[in-house]
């Protein structure tokens, strides 16, 4: 009895043993470094979509501050609103910004469409125009947003809103 007692005493792993091991713990090593990686995408991809609402409510907000004469006016808003950035937009990596602004319930009406990048220092990009667009009561805004996501594919957010002269509703 106590030759088999000295004998496990003597014993060891070996070497395919060993070997499984070691595989083992790799690929649990693995699969723990491949999930914290997509957790950390997860978590920039969830950091810009808050980004990304807050530049669309900033730049609405700023709409909803304006006059009706004033949004339905390229000049103006060039100039006063989609000039300059918001300050939210520091984690949407290419941002594009473009606004849209068309008479409501009328494809057939050409619209403002101005086009705003943010790695270019330029004033916007007017894309079309329209100076007649104060002659219609119903306005509407489409505010779109597109920029490189953290995973590499184009992500996009839009936001529209209907303006009214005089309080008009549709």
């Amino acid at each position: 009895m106590s030759d088999c007692r000295e004998q496990r005493r003597n014993e060891a792993f070996s070497l395919p043993e060993l070997c499984v091991a070691i595989a083992v713990s790799a690929i649990f090593g693995l699969a723990v470094f491949a999930t914290n990686s997509r957790l950390l995408i997860a978590l920039k991809t969830q950091k810009e979509s808050a980004a990304a609402t807050m530049v669309l409510q900033q730049r609405m907000e700023a709409l909803r501050a304006c006059s009706f004469t004033q949004i339905a006016t390229k000049d103006y808003l060039e100039t006063n609103i989609f000039n300059s950035p918001t300050g939210s937009e520091g984690p949407l990596g290419s941002l594009n910004e473009q606004i849209a602004v068309g008479v409501y319930g009328n494809s057939a009406v050409t619209p403002i469409v101005l086009l705003r990048n943010s790695q270019h220092q330029s004033p916007p990009q007017e894309l079309s125009t329209n100076d007649n667009l104060t002659n219609y009561n119903l306005i509407q805004v489409d505010l779109l947003l597109q920029w490189a996501g953290a995973n590499g594919h184009v992500r996009t957010r839009q936001l529209s809103a209907i303006f009214g002269k005089g309080n008009i509703g549709p």
